[in-house]
Protein backbone atom coordinates (compact mmCIF):
# COMPACT_ATOMS: atom_id res chain seq x y z
CA UNK A 1 0.00 0.00 0.00
CA UNK A 2 1.24 3.11 -0.87
CA UNK A 3 1.75 6.29 1.05
CA UNK A 4 0.86 9.81 -0.49
CA UNK A 5 2.74 12.60 0.85
CA UNK A 6 0.49 15.54 2.20
CA UNK A 7 0.83 18.53 -0.38
CA UNK A 8 0.99 20.78 2.60
CA UNK A 9 3.98 18.84 4.08
CA UNK A 10 6.17 18.77 0.52
CA UNK A 11 5.49 21.92 0.03
CA UNK A 12 6.97 22.78 4.08
CA UNK A 13 9.78 20.14 2.27
CA UNK A 14 11.00 22.27 -0.78
CA UNK A 15 10.77 25.73 1.20
CA UNK A 16 13.16 24.19 3.40
CA UNK A 17 15.51 22.89 0.85
CA UNK A 18 15.52 26.62 -0.42
CA UNK A 19 16.34 27.73 2.87
CA UNK A 20 18.97 25.66 3.53
CA UNK A 21 20.44 26.41 -0.08
CA UNK A 22 19.75 29.95 0.60
CA UNK A 23 21.95 29.79 3.89
CA UNK A 24 24.79 28.37 2.67
CA UNK A 25 24.82 30.32 -0.47
CA UNK A 26 24.82 33.38 1.71
CA UNK A 27 27.55 32.08 3.85
CA UNK A 28 29.42 31.03 0.87
CA UNK A 29 29.44 34.52 -0.58
CA UNK A 30 29.95 35.85 2.83
CA UNK A 31 33.26 33.55 3.11
CA UNK A 32 34.65 34.51 -0.11
CA UNK A 33 33.78 38.07 0.71
CA UNK A 34 35.86 37.83 3.56
CA UNK A 35 38.44 35.73 1.97
CA UNK A 36 38.90 38.32 -0.75
CA UNK A 37 39.13 41.18 1.72
CA UNK A 38 41.80 39.68 3.55
CA UNK A 39 43.48 39.18 0.89
CA UNK A 40 43.32 42.73 -0.20
CA UNK A 41 44.09 43.87 3.04
CA UNK A 42 47.49 41.49 2.61
CA UNK A 43 48.41 42.82 -0.81
CA UNK A 44 47.71 46.06 0.38
CA UNK A 45 50.04 45.56 3.15
CA UNK A 46 52.50 43.84 1.30
CA UNK A 47 53.01 46.21 -0.80
CA UNK A 48 52.84 48.69 1.30
CA UNK A 49 55.78 46.95 3.04
CA UNK A 50 57.43 46.40 -0.06
CA UNK A 51 57.23 50.46 -1.32
CA UNK A 52 58.64 51.22 2.41
CA UNK A 53 61.48 48.29 1.94
CA UNK A 54 62.45 50.10 -2.09
CA UNK A 55 61.71 53.47 -0.23
CA UNK A 56 64.71 52.81 2.48
CA UNK A 57 66.88 50.98 -0.30
CA UNK A 58 66.72 54.06 -2.45
CA UNK A 59 67.29 56.48 0.44
CA UNK A 60 70.07 54.19 1.82
CA UNK A 61 71.88 53.97 -1.46
CA UNK A 62 71.68 57.67 -2.39
CA UNK A 63 73.45 58.31 0.92
CA UNK A 64 76.21 55.78 -0.15
CA UNK A 65 76.80 57.19 -3.78
CA UNK A 66 77.01 60.43 -2.00
CA UNK A 67 79.31 59.53 0.67
CA UNK A 68 81.34 57.54 -2.13
CA UNK A 69 81.69 60.79 -4.76
CA UNK A 70 82.47 62.92 -1.39
CA UNK A 71 85.87 60.57 -0.45
CA UNK A 72 83.99 59.05 2.03
CA UNK A 73 84.17 55.26 0.91
CA UNK A 74 84.49 53.30 4.12
CA UNK A 75 80.74 55.36 5.24
CA UNK A 76 79.58 54.59 1.99
CA UNK A 77 80.50 50.59 2.32
CA UNK A 78 77.67 50.46 5.21
CA UNK A 79 75.14 52.60 3.34
CA UNK A 80 75.12 50.43 0.58
CA UNK A 81 75.33 47.26 2.32
CA UNK A 82 72.15 48.81 4.35
CA UNK A 83 70.39 49.19 0.96
CA UNK A 84 71.22 46.00 -0.61
CA UNK A 85 69.60 44.58 2.24
CA UNK A 86 66.36 46.12 1.43
CA UNK A 87 66.86 45.31 -2.37
CA UNK A 88 68.87 42.10 -2.63
CA UNK A 89 70.53 41.56 -5.55
CA UNK A 90 69.87 45.43 -7.26
CA UNK A 91 72.69 45.60 -9.75
CA UNK A 92 73.20 49.03 -9.36
CA UNK A 93 73.82 49.04 -6.25
CA UNK A 94 76.32 45.90 -6.09
CA UNK A 95 78.31 48.02 -8.68
CA UNK A 96 78.18 50.94 -6.25
CA UNK A 97 79.14 48.95 -3.01
CA UNK A 98 82.06 47.43 -5.36
CA UNK A 99 83.19 50.64 -6.29
CA UNK A 100 83.50 51.88 -2.58
CA UNK A 101 85.53 48.54 -1.29
CA UNK A 102 88.12 49.37 -4.25
CA UNK A 103 88.08 52.87 -3.20
CA UNK A 104 88.52 51.90 0.61
CA UNK A 105 91.46 49.91 -0.16
CA UNK A 106 90.14 46.62 0.27
CA UNK A 107 90.75 45.34 -3.10
CA UNK A 108 90.64 41.64 -2.66
CA UNK A 109 87.53 42.03 -1.72
CA UNK A 110 86.30 44.51 -4.33
CA UNK A 111 87.94 41.81 -7.27
CA UNK A 112 85.66 39.48 -6.08
CA UNK A 113 82.69 41.42 -5.77
CA UNK A 114 83.47 42.66 -9.28
CA UNK A 115 84.26 38.77 -10.56
CA UNK A 116 80.72 37.84 -8.95
CA UNK A 117 79.15 40.98 -11.09
CA UNK A 118 81.24 40.22 -14.20
CA UNK A 119 79.73 36.22 -14.28
CA UNK A 120 76.76 37.58 -14.99
CA UNK A 121 77.80 40.12 -17.78
CA UNK A 122 81.61 39.06 -18.62
CA UNK A 123 80.77 41.91 -21.78
CA UNK A 124 80.52 44.98 -19.42
CA UNK A 125 82.57 47.59 -20.39
CA UNK A 126 82.66 49.51 -16.31
CA UNK A 127 82.79 46.27 -14.65
CA UNK A 128 86.03 45.23 -16.96
CA UNK A 129 87.82 48.47 -16.66
CA UNK A 130 87.19 48.31 -12.53
CA UNK A 131 88.80 44.96 -12.69
CA UNK A 132 91.55 46.36 -14.63
CA UNK A 133 92.25 49.09 -11.97
CA UNK A 134 91.59 46.28 -9.16
CA UNK A 135 94.41 44.23 -11.00
CA UNK A 136 96.51 46.83 -11.28
CA UNK A 137 96.34 47.37 -7.73
CA UNK A 138 96.94 43.53 -7.36
CA UNK A 139 99.97 44.24 -9.50
CA UNK A 140 98.94 41.33 -11.92
CA UNK A 141 99.99 42.99 -15.15
CA UNK A 142 98.66 40.38 -17.49
CA UNK A 143 95.32 40.56 -15.50
CA UNK A 144 95.06 44.23 -16.03
CA UNK A 145 96.16 44.19 -19.50
CA UNK A 146 93.28 41.52 -20.54
CA UNK A 147 90.75 43.69 -18.60
CA UNK A 148 91.37 46.51 -20.01
CA UNK A 149 91.45 45.19 -23.51
CA UNK A 150 88.28 43.67 -22.58
CA UNK A 151 86.49 47.03 -21.46
CA UNK A 152 87.62 49.06 -24.60
CA UNK A 153 85.90 46.02 -27.26
CA UNK A 154 82.82 45.94 -24.24
CA UNK A 155 79.67 47.41 -24.11
CA UNK A 156 79.04 50.74 -22.78
CA UNK A 157 76.37 53.20 -22.36
CA UNK A 158 76.28 56.67 -23.60
CA UNK A 159 78.72 57.60 -25.59
CA UNK A 160 81.10 54.31 -26.05
CA UNK A 161 83.36 55.85 -28.42
CA UNK A 162 84.63 58.36 -26.46
CA UNK A 163 84.58 55.83 -23.28
CA UNK A 164 86.60 53.71 -25.01
CA UNK A 165 88.93 55.88 -26.46
CA UNK A 166 89.48 57.07 -22.57
CA UNK A 167 90.22 53.40 -21.47
CA UNK A 168 92.70 52.83 -24.52
CA UNK A 169 94.36 55.85 -22.88
CA UNK A 170 93.86 54.77 -19.41
CA UNK A 171 95.69 51.36 -21.17
CA UNK A 172 98.24 53.37 -21.95
CA UNK A 173 99.52 55.07 -19.09
CA UNK A 174 99.24 51.95 -17.15
CA UNK A 175 101.91 50.25 -20.05
CA UNK A 176 104.05 53.30 -19.45
CA UNK A 177 103.94 52.88 -15.63
CA UNK A 178 105.10 49.27 -16.63
CA UNK A 179 107.68 50.81 -19.08
CA UNK A 180 106.09 49.00 -21.76
CA UNK A 181 106.52 51.73 -24.26
CA UNK A 182 106.19 49.96 -27.65
CA UNK A 183 103.19 48.66 -26.47
CA UNK A 184 101.94 51.89 -24.99
CA UNK A 185 103.20 53.22 -28.35
CA UNK A 186 100.56 51.47 -30.47
CA UNK A 187 97.86 52.09 -28.73
CA UNK A 188 98.24 55.77 -28.44
CA UNK A 189 98.19 55.26 -32.57
CA UNK A 190 95.27 53.77 -32.41
CA UNK A 191 93.29 56.53 -29.79
CA UNK A 192 94.58 59.18 -32.03
CA UNK A 193 93.80 57.15 -35.35
CA UNK A 194 90.52 57.98 -35.67
CA UNK A 195 89.57 60.82 -32.85
CA UNK A 196 87.87 64.13 -33.90
CA UNK A 197 90.08 67.18 -34.16
CA UNK A 198 90.65 68.10 -30.54
CA UNK A 199 93.52 70.21 -29.05
CA UNK A 200 93.37 68.96 -25.46
CA UNK A 201 93.06 65.37 -26.89
CA UNK A 202 95.96 65.96 -29.74
CA UNK A 203 98.32 67.08 -26.52
CA UNK A 204 97.32 64.73 -24.52
CA UNK A 205 98.70 62.02 -27.32
CA UNK A 206 101.71 64.29 -27.94
CA UNK A 207 102.47 64.09 -23.96
CA UNK A 208 102.41 60.69 -23.94
CA UNK A 209 103.80 60.09 -27.06
CA UNK A 210 106.70 62.03 -25.94
CA UNK A 211 106.61 59.60 -22.94
CA UNK A 212 106.77 56.41 -24.99
CA UNK A 213 109.73 57.43 -26.67
CA UNK A 214 108.40 58.04 -29.74
CA UNK A 215 109.32 62.10 -30.82
CA UNK A 216 108.26 62.06 -34.16
CA UNK A 217 104.52 61.33 -33.84
CA UNK A 218 104.37 63.51 -30.75
CA UNK A 219 105.91 66.55 -32.81
CA UNK A 220 102.78 65.56 -35.41
CA UNK A 221 100.05 65.68 -32.85
CA UNK A 222 101.80 68.86 -31.29
CA UNK A 223 101.65 70.35 -34.87
CA UNK A 224 97.71 69.03 -34.85
CA UNK A 225 97.19 71.01 -31.36
CA UNK A 226 98.81 74.10 -32.69
CA UNK A 227 97.15 74.55 -35.62
CA UNK A 228 93.60 74.92 -33.70
CA UNK A 229 95.04 76.63 -31.05
CA UNK A 230 97.69 78.32 -32.41
CA UNK A 231 98.41 80.68 -29.60
CA UNK A 232 98.82 77.73 -26.90
CA UNK A 233 102.53 78.78 -25.83
CA UNK A 234 102.73 75.39 -23.92
CA UNK A 235 102.35 73.41 -26.90
CA UNK A 236 104.72 75.66 -28.56
CA UNK A 237 107.03 75.68 -26.03
CA UNK A 238 106.56 71.02 -26.18
CA UNK A 239 106.70 71.50 -29.98
CA UNK A 240 110.07 73.53 -30.06
CA UNK A 241 111.69 70.75 -27.62
CA UNK A 242 110.83 68.18 -29.49
CA UNK A 243 111.86 69.84 -32.60
CA UNK A 244 115.16 70.06 -30.85
CA UNK A 245 115.68 66.74 -29.87
CA UNK A 246 114.90 65.49 -33.18
CA UNK A 247 117.52 67.59 -34.81
CA UNK A 248 114.81 69.49 -36.73
CA UNK A 249 116.64 73.25 -35.68
CA UNK A 250 114.84 75.31 -37.90
CA UNK A 251 111.66 74.36 -37.13
CA UNK A 252 112.80 74.18 -32.97
CA UNK A 253 113.83 77.80 -33.77
CA UNK A 254 109.90 78.94 -35.29
CA UNK A 255 107.98 77.10 -32.50
CA UNK A 256 110.58 78.94 -29.83
CA UNK A 257 110.45 81.74 -31.27
CA UNK A 258 106.17 81.66 -30.84
CA UNK A 259 106.03 80.05 -27.29
CA UNK A 260 108.01 83.45 -26.12
CA UNK A 261 105.84 85.70 -27.95
CA UNK A 262 102.61 83.95 -26.67
CA UNK A 263 103.78 83.32 -23.10
CA UNK A 264 101.79 85.45 -20.76
CA UNK A 265 103.14 87.27 -17.86
CA UNK A 266 102.35 85.63 -15.07
CA UNK A 267 103.61 84.16 -11.34
CA UNK A 268 103.66 80.91 -12.99
CA UNK A 269 105.80 81.76 -16.20
CA UNK A 270 109.19 82.67 -14.17
CA UNK A 271 111.90 84.40 -15.58
CA UNK A 272 113.55 81.05 -15.29
CA UNK A 273 111.07 79.97 -17.73
CA UNK A 274 111.63 82.61 -19.98
CA UNK A 275 115.13 82.42 -20.09
CA UNK A 276 115.14 78.40 -20.43
CA UNK A 277 113.26 78.84 -23.47
CA UNK A 278 115.56 81.77 -24.80
CA UNK A 279 118.53 79.31 -24.24
CA UNK A 280 117.16 76.54 -26.25
CA UNK A 281 115.97 79.03 -28.90
CA UNK A 282 119.61 80.54 -28.61
CA UNK A 283 121.00 77.30 -29.14
CA UNK A 284 118.91 76.56 -32.21
CA UNK A 285 120.12 79.39 -33.95
CA UNK A 286 123.87 78.49 -32.74
CA UNK A 287 123.41 75.33 -34.45
CA UNK A 288 121.57 76.16 -37.39
CA UNK A 289 124.95 78.30 -37.85
CA UNK A 290 127.61 75.16 -37.33
CA UNK A 291 125.54 72.81 -38.66
CA UNK A 292 127.41 71.26 -41.98
CA UNK A 293 124.37 70.94 -44.00
CA UNK A 294 124.24 69.34 -48.27
CA UNK A 295 122.31 72.26 -49.12
CA UNK A 296 125.21 74.87 -47.87
CA UNK A 297 127.41 75.72 -50.89
CA UNK A 298 131.00 73.84 -50.90
CA UNK A 299 132.96 76.98 -49.17
CA UNK A 300 130.84 77.57 -46.13
CA UNK A 301 130.40 73.83 -45.83
CA UNK A 302 133.92 73.38 -45.08
CA UNK A 303 134.29 76.03 -42.93
CA UNK A 304 131.63 74.66 -40.78
CA UNK A 305 133.99 71.12 -41.05
CA UNK A 306 137.13 72.98 -40.21
CA UNK A 307 135.16 75.06 -36.98
CA UNK A 308 133.59 71.90 -35.84
CA UNK A 309 136.88 69.49 -36.11
CA UNK A 310 138.75 72.40 -33.92
CA UNK A 311 136.39 72.19 -31.11
CA UNK A 312 136.15 68.68 -31.21
CA UNK A 313 140.47 68.56 -31.07
CA UNK A 314 140.18 70.83 -28.27
CA UNK A 315 137.20 69.41 -26.46
CA UNK A 316 139.60 65.96 -26.56
CA UNK A 317 142.07 67.91 -25.31
CA UNK A 318 140.53 69.20 -22.67
CA UNK A 319 138.97 65.82 -21.07
CA UNK A 320 142.27 63.96 -21.79
CA UNK A 321 144.27 66.77 -19.51
CA UNK A 322 141.39 66.81 -17.21
CA UNK A 323 141.44 63.21 -16.21
CA UNK A 324 145.78 62.61 -16.51
CA UNK A 325 145.27 65.63 -13.48
CA UNK A 326 143.51 62.71 -11.62
CA UNK A 327 146.31 60.13 -12.69
CA UNK A 328 143.98 58.27 -15.58
CA UNK A 329 144.93 57.80 -19.04
CA UNK A 330 141.49 56.09 -20.54
CA UNK A 331 142.67 53.66 -23.21
CA UNK A 332 140.24 54.40 -25.28
CA UNK A 333 141.14 57.96 -25.27
CA UNK A 334 144.70 57.45 -26.42
CA UNK A 335 143.78 55.69 -29.47
CA UNK A 336 141.60 58.78 -30.52
CA UNK A 337 144.49 61.00 -29.87
CA UNK A 338 146.48 58.78 -31.57
CA UNK A 339 144.08 58.78 -34.74
CA UNK A 340 144.35 62.81 -34.20
CA UNK A 341 147.82 62.74 -34.82
CA UNK A 342 147.05 60.65 -37.83
CA UNK A 343 147.85 62.61 -41.57
CA UNK A 344 143.75 62.49 -42.75
CA UNK A 345 142.96 63.82 -39.44
CA UNK A 346 144.88 67.64 -40.49
CA UNK A 347 143.43 67.96 -44.18
CA UNK A 348 143.60 71.59 -45.68
CA UNK A 349 140.70 73.51 -46.77
CA UNK A 350 141.77 73.05 -50.15
CA UNK A 351 141.88 68.98 -49.32
CA UNK A 352 138.48 68.76 -48.15
CA UNK A 353 137.20 71.44 -51.09
CA UNK A 354 138.68 68.85 -53.29
CA UNK A 355 137.05 65.35 -51.65
CA UNK A 356 133.92 65.52 -50.70
CA UNK A 357 134.20 61.68 -48.82
CA UNK A 358 136.87 63.57 -46.95
CA UNK A 359 134.26 66.01 -45.62
CA UNK A 360 131.98 63.37 -44.41
CA UNK A 361 134.36 61.62 -42.87
CA UNK A 362 135.93 64.49 -41.12
CA UNK A 363 132.25 65.11 -39.34
CA UNK A 364 131.67 61.55 -38.13
CA UNK A 365 135.48 61.37 -36.79
CA UNK A 366 134.63 65.00 -35.13
CA UNK A 367 131.34 64.11 -34.03
CA UNK A 368 132.85 60.70 -33.20
CA UNK A 369 134.96 62.51 -30.85
CA UNK A 370 132.76 64.54 -28.69
CA UNK A 371 130.66 61.94 -27.42
CA UNK A 372 133.09 59.75 -26.34
CA UNK A 373 134.90 62.91 -24.46
CA UNK A 374 131.47 63.46 -22.78
CA UNK A 375 131.21 59.26 -21.88
CA UNK A 376 134.88 59.85 -19.83
CA UNK A 377 134.28 63.70 -18.99
CA UNK A 378 131.00 63.97 -18.76
CA UNK A 379 128.29 66.81 -19.97
CA UNK A 380 130.30 69.98 -21.56
CA UNK A 381 129.02 73.54 -22.17
CA UNK A 382 128.90 76.47 -24.31
CA UNK A 383 129.81 75.69 -27.78
CA UNK A 384 131.24 72.09 -27.07
CA UNK A 385 127.50 71.12 -25.74
CA UNK A 386 125.81 72.48 -28.66
CA UNK A 387 127.97 70.17 -30.96
CA UNK A 388 127.71 67.53 -28.92
CA UNK A 389 123.29 67.84 -29.70
CA UNK A 390 124.40 67.90 -32.88
CA UNK A 391 126.22 64.75 -33.11
CA UNK A 392 123.78 62.84 -30.75
CA UNK A 393 120.87 64.49 -33.35
CA UNK A 394 118.85 61.76 -35.97
CA UNK A 395 121.13 63.42 -38.45
CA UNK A 396 124.12 63.53 -36.59
CA UNK A 397 126.94 61.06 -36.04
CA UNK A 398 126.80 57.18 -37.53
CA UNK A 399 128.75 54.59 -36.12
Amino acid sequence: MTTQTDPGEAADISAAKRKLILHDALTFLSLATVTVLLFMVTLFLFRSFAAHRSELATRWAGRGEVALNAGRPELAIVDLRTALSYAPGQRSYELLLARALGNAGHTEEAYNYFIGLWDTQPGDGFINLELARLAAKKKDAEAAVRYYRASIYGTWEGDGILRRREVRLELARYLLAQRDFSTARTELLIAGGNAPANAALDTTLANLLRQAGDNANALAYYQKAIAIKPHDPAALEDAGRIAFDLGSYARAQRFLQKALRELPTTPSNTPARRAAIGYLLNASGRILAMEPSQRLSAAERVSRILTIRSLARKRLAACASQLAAMGQQPSALQALNAQWLAPGASLSRSALLRDPDQQDATIQFSYGTVIVASQFCGAPTGDDALLLALAKSPQGYTP
